[in-house]
């Protein structure tokens, strides 16, 4: 694995301990955890699960110019499921672009609901027979693989109980 994916989940389990464990979006039922990370067009891409957020979050490649990944940089990715709005940040001297899935994770009951909700969200991300409206790009405020209208609660029971069904 990637040695900043470890730094990252190191860097994000302290931030937990030192700083976010008393704020009630902490959801104490779930650990740092890196998901699902793999090579992807040159660079690494994989959702970080906290027990505050959870993270769609791309690492530069080599040939990258790592300005673009960092804090206050914005800009949208053409994955294979459609287009998505990232921004940037620097944890840990790590500089990596984000896409919100969660913005506050209190709904999962638990670490394997959170993990099994991760896996499925990258492997729907980057399949390339995902259905996908080009036109559209998801901005990274949140919920960001779905419309709207689909609340957190609605998309843990969509991939919790209907993992085979079209979305």
């Amino acid at each position: 694995m990637d040695t900043r994916i470890d730094t990252l989940v190191e860097a994000y389990r302290l931030i937990g301990e030192q700083k976010m464990r008393d704020l009630p979006i902490f959801n104490s039922h779930l650990q740092v955890e890196a998901v699902g990370f793999q090579d992807w067009q040159g660079r690494t891409i994989g959702v970080m699960i906290s027990p505050w957020f959870m993270n769609l979050v791309l690492l530069a490649g080599p040939d990258d110019d790592v300005e673009a990944f960092t804090q206050g940089a914005s800009s949208d990715w053409d994955l294979p499921a459609g287009n998505y709005e990232f921004h940037g940040a620097e944890v840990a001297g790590i500089p990596h672009l984000t896409a919100a899935l969660f913005s506050t994770v209190t709904d999962f009951p638990d670490q394997q609901t959170a993990r099994s909700v991760a896996e499925a969200v990258v492997e729907q991300l980057l399949d390339e027979d995902t259905n996908r409206a080009p036109e559209q790009s998801r901005k990274g405020v949140g919920d960001v693989l779905f419309e709207d209208q689909m609340s957190r609660r609605s998309l843990l029971r969509r991939v919790m109980l209907m993992p085979d069904q079209e979305t």
